[in-house]
């Protein structure tokens, strides 16, 4: 994987999606400049062996010349490409119709239209575990051994979804029955989670503990 990035804003990111990834994916080899790189005037040679280019989208990278560079080389040799795009406004983050606008017009369609897989790069910890769920597959089914699958089962360790979630107490929700829409949704939050029953009385009951 080729991690191809602006230091102003994605540095910090990135290597944390190297460092995470190589913990998650034991044996991948993660391309970083500030690790890796040995000859600026080589960047198409890095990316030519490659099996898989990570962009990371942020303001500031379609303005810089190596970027640039390894966007052009990327396409043309017909890489695997997964968009990572930053989402904190404070560390550069933008969104998509931002950062479609600071790339050159002849290759925005090259880049943004070609249905490449898109992640949202979240800093919060649980929301972030999500992201690089997303980015292993991305980059997992571009191997020779998942060829072919659009998807994969993959679980993270510590992810919210892997846990069984309860309430500590019991929970009544009171919804209308003059509201469909809440009735609705509060079945199928009973249907989800244990412990929390459904009051459907014509006024809020005192046993009622939301609404």
């Amino acid at each position: 994987l080729f991690n191809s990035h602006i230091w102003s804003t994605g540095q910090d990111a990135v290597a944390v999606i190297k460092n995470q990834l190589q913990q998650l994916l034991p044996g991948i080899k993660v391309f970083l400049d500030v690790d890796d790189l040995e000859d600026i005037g080589a960047l198409e040679s890095y990316i030519g062996r490659s099996q898989v280019i990570l962009f990371f989208l942020s303001k500031g990278y379609f303005r810089s010349k190596n970027c640039l560079r390894e966007i052009r080389s990327s396409l043309e040799k017909g890489k695997p490409i997964i968009l990572v795009q930053e989402a904190d406004p404070a560390k550069g983050g933008g969104s998509i119709e931002e950062l479609r606008a600071e790339c050159p017009e002849e290759l925005q369609p090259a880049v943004f239209d070609q249905l490449f897989p898109l992640v949202v790069w979240m800093r919060i910890e649980e929301f972030q575990r999500v992201s690089l769920k997303m980015i292993s597959e991305a980059l997992l089914v571009q191997t020779p051994t998942y060829a072919g699958l659009r998807s994969l089962p993959l679980t993270i360790p510590g992810e919210v979804q892997g846990q069984n979630l309860v309430f500590a107490k019991q929970v009544v929700l009171w919804a209308s029955p003059a509201n469909q829409g809440a009735r609705r949704m509060a079945n199928e939050l009973a249907a989800s989670f244990p412990g929390v029953a459904v009051d459907n009385a014509s006024e809020m009951p005192e046993r009622a503990t939301h609404m």
